[in-house]
Parts: structure tokens; sequence; C-alpha cells
């Protein structure tokens, strides 16, 4: 979920690619332990409900590389 989360970011942030990777990977350590935190206290179907809500993110983010190489 969080690396789904920063490509997405990677790819709306408004900079170039070097700078936009960058900025998109210094808040994911925030998500990762948010999603841990809450993944050990969450029950089991909401959990899972969350992880099928990264898959947007994902297709936002990985877009470019599976279907037409990166932009």
């Amino acid at each position: 979920m969080t690396y789904a989360a920063t490509a997405a970011l990677a790819r709306l942030l408004p900079l170039e690619r070097f700078d936009a990777a960058m900025v998109a990977s210094l808040p994911s350590f925030a998500f990762y332990t948010a999603f841990l935190l809450w993944a050990f206290t969450a029950p089991l179907r909401r959990v899972w409900l969350g992880i099928a809500l990264a898959v947007p993110l994902a297709l936002i983010g990985f877009w470019p590389v599976w279907f037409g190489g990166a932009a």
C-alpha cells in the first residue's frame, strides 16, 4: 500500500522525475507506520478492504510502466 501511494504521489507531483520521486519517498515512512499500526488494530475484513483500496493508487503510479513504458 505504501509503495502504491508513493508511486502515485510521484506521478501526480508537478516536479521533475527525480525530485518527484524524492519528495514522494519522504511521506512513505509515515504511510508505512500508520498502515502497520492500523493493520494490527483493525478487524481482518477492514484490513483487506484497505489493501483493496490501494489498487487505484497502484494504477495511477504504475500505469505507464505496466502499459506502455516509462514516460
